[in-house]
């Protein structure tokens, strides 16, 4: 992986100089997130350079196909979470605390990554792993909070996700459950973990203390496939029996997504079904 970052890093480099010697327009930059153009059929290998062309023009293809090369590595460089409080308080206030709306899909299988592994501590005082958590057959909406700020936007999901899936006691459908991770990052604070961790609990009710969980220090692992890029929102996950991530959602919950999340689970359990009749 670290190699295939230097490549890139160096094809860019040798690229502008380049392409600005010899290339009549001035460089423009390709938008990196346009989706690929679609293909009828299995792609053909361009000519890069042609006998009748002038040296100009075959420069100009050959730094074409570079182009090319940058951006199939730059699509398997997987952009791993790098903290950057500037930029995820912009973005905050950018969006007024909605950083990304839920679907009104779930997302594919095929495309659906897993959820990792992380130790946790339960507020009951058990050690567990997130991931095998989540791999019990059920379907787990999966709660996640940074900061104050983000913790309080999660009762509001959890609430929603009861009230579509459980009964008037408030108990859940036994086919789904939910579980709050509690993510202090500061390596100061695990100092005070225990003060943190008794706060919590008054703030927990006792019947959610097993399913509530709380991890000290850095996660930037677990963060990238989970799409926890903003540290001052909760996020909502929804992740199947197998532990992948089939819908997620970032900032507070809006009527309309609460209505998704109630959908897509719907389907989701469907899916399971079918999945245990066959």
């Amino acid at each position: 992986m670290l190699t295939s970052r230097r490549a890139t890093s160096a094809l860019r480099r040798c690229r502008t100089p380049l392409y600005a010697s010899f290339s009549s327009s001035p460089v423009v930059p390709k938008n990196q997130n346009a989706p690929p153009a679609a293909s009828e059929g299995p792609a053909k290998p361009k000519k890069i350079l042609s006998v009748r062309a002038s040296p100009a023009q075959n420069l100009r293809n050959a730094l074409e196909a570079l182009d090319e090369m940058i951006e199939e590595a730059d699509r398997k460089v997987e952009k791993k979470y790098r903290p950057n409080m500037f930029a995820e308080f912009k973005q905050l206030n950018d969006t007024e605390g909605k950083v990304l709306e839920g679907s009104e899909t779930l997302i594919e299988v095929g495309k659906a990554k897993s959820v990792p592994s992380l130790k946790v501590d339960t507020l009951d005082g058990k050690q567990v792993d997130v991931q095998n958590f989540v791999t019990n057959g059920k379907a787990t909406l999966v709660l996640t909070a940074f900061k104050n700020y983000g913790l309080d936007m999660l009762p509001a999901w959890r609430d929603g996700f009861v009230a579509a899936f459980g009964d008037k006691q408030g108990k859940l459908d036994s086919r789904v459950q939910t579980v709050t991770l509690n993510v202090i990052e500061d390596w100061y604070m695990k100092l005070v973990s225990g003060s943190i961790t008794r706060g919590l609990q008054e703030k927990t009710p006792k019947e959610l203390h097993a399913t509530t969980f709380a991890h000290f220090g850095r996660c930037d692992e677990f963060r990238t496939p989970m799409a926890l890029d903003n540290s001052f929102v909760g996020y909502a996950h929804l992740v199947d029996g197998k532990g992948r991530i089939r819908w997620i959602a970032g900032g507070p919950a809006t009527p309309k997504e609460l209505d998704r999340l109630a959908k897509v689970t719907k389907q989701l359990l469907a899916q399971s079904a079918q999945h245990r009749r066959r």
